[in-house]
């Protein structure tokens, strides 16, 4: 059983988190998902409340680690000094990603120094002021950290946990009940072509 830490606070965006859980929970027995924050609970950028399950200092003991976004949360753990000391994250053991601005955490942690990442578009020319290389792309693989830019580049962050720790089998067990009725093999496209597409451009540049 793997271990799956998604890192949560204040004023998350809702169907980053909510999405990410959900697909995420759709399987029990590969990996055990646990929500790590700095409070017992924390409420989302709509006002609903979630419990978290231990504490973020925990990522360390994770296998994989994934970083939520928020428009004002993402802010507001960047000026905090304990939150960004407590993402103790290697990912030369761990598998990290991040959704929309969660990048700008893994930035600011200096995880993607000189290499390329995405992020929400919107977000794009806050990042790139910051120094980051943003790619026009919704999923960016640098390595074992990944980046997804918009919030339904959730499933090609998921999609890629799942390959990486299994294989296109156990992505598509997830993801298939999801998808629009009669349109399964044009998003099953999309999906595998996406991820493919950035894994080959991490092999390319480490080449």
């Amino acid at each position: 059983m793997y271990k799956v830490g998604i890192v949560l606070f204040d004023d998350f965006t809702d169907v980053d988190f909510f999405l990410m859980y959900d697909l995420l929970g759709r399987t029990t027995d590969s990996w055990d998902v646990r929500i790590l924050g700095t409070k017992a609970e924390h409420n989302s950028q709509l006002g609903i409340s979630v419990k978290t399950e231990g504490h973020i200092s925990e990522v360390k003991e994770q296998d994989v680690v994934l970083i939520t976004s928020g428009y004002r949360g993402i802010p507001a753990v960047l000026k905090d000094e304990n939150f960004m000391s407590a993402l103790k994250i290697n990912p030369k053991k761990q598998l990290i990603g991040s959704i929309c601005a969660g990048s700008f955490v893994l930035h600011e942690l200096g995880l993607l120094k000189d290499k390329k990442l995405t992020t929400n578009p919107h977000a794009k020319a806050a990042l790139e002021n910051m120094g980051g290389d943003v790619q026009d792309l919704p999923l960016v693989i640098e390595g074992n950290i990944a980046t997804a830019g918009g919030c339904l580049s959730v499933i090609y962050l998921v999609g890629w946990v799942a390959e990486r720790l299994f294989d296109s089998n156990k992505r598509q067990s997830i993801q298939d009940q999801l998808m629009p009725a009669g349109q399964l093999d044009l998003f099953e496209e999309l999906i595998s072509t996406t991820i493919q597409s950035a894994e080959l451009a991490t092999l390319n540049t480490s080449a």
